[in-house]
C-alpha cells in the first residue's frame, strides 16, 4: 500500500476539486468526483492517505452544486486538500512510495 501520493497525482487531484467545487450543478460535477473516486481507489493508497482520500471525496460532493452554505461546504473540501498535500512524497522517497511494499 502506497502511504503518500507525487505531485502529479496531487496537482490532478486539487484542479478536480476546484473543477467540481465550480460546477453549478451535482450533475455537472459528477465526472470530476467520479475521476476522484478513480484516482483513489486505482492508486493503492492506504493508511492516512486513503482516509485523507475518501474525505476529501465525500467533502467535495457535499459542496459541489447549488448548496445552502456553500462556502463553509468548501472550505471543508480544502481543509481536506490541505491534509492530502501534506502526504505528498518528495522526490528521493518517490521510488518507495511506488514500490508497493
Amino acid at each position: 500500500m502506497k502511504t503518500a501520493i507525487t505531485q502529479n497525482t496531487y496537482d490532478e487531484v486539487s484542479r478536480l476539486v476546484e473543477c467540481a467545487l465550480s460546477a453549478d450543478t451535482k450533475k455537472q460535477a459528477e465526472p470530476f468526483t467520479k475521476r476522484l473516486e478513480f484516482l483513489r481507489s486505482s492508486g493503492g493508497y492506504g493508511g492516512y492517505v486513503n482516509c485523507v482520500f475518501v474525505d476529501l471525496i465525500a467533502s467535495t460532493k457535499h459542496a459541489s452544486g447549488k448548496v445552502a452554505d456553500k462556502e463553509r461546504l468548501s472550505s471543508f473540501a480544502r481543509t481536506d486538500l490541505y491534509k492530502l498535500e501534506g502526504q505528498i512524497s518528495n522526490s528521493a522517497d518517490s521510488e518507495n512510495v511506488n514500490s508497493g511494499d
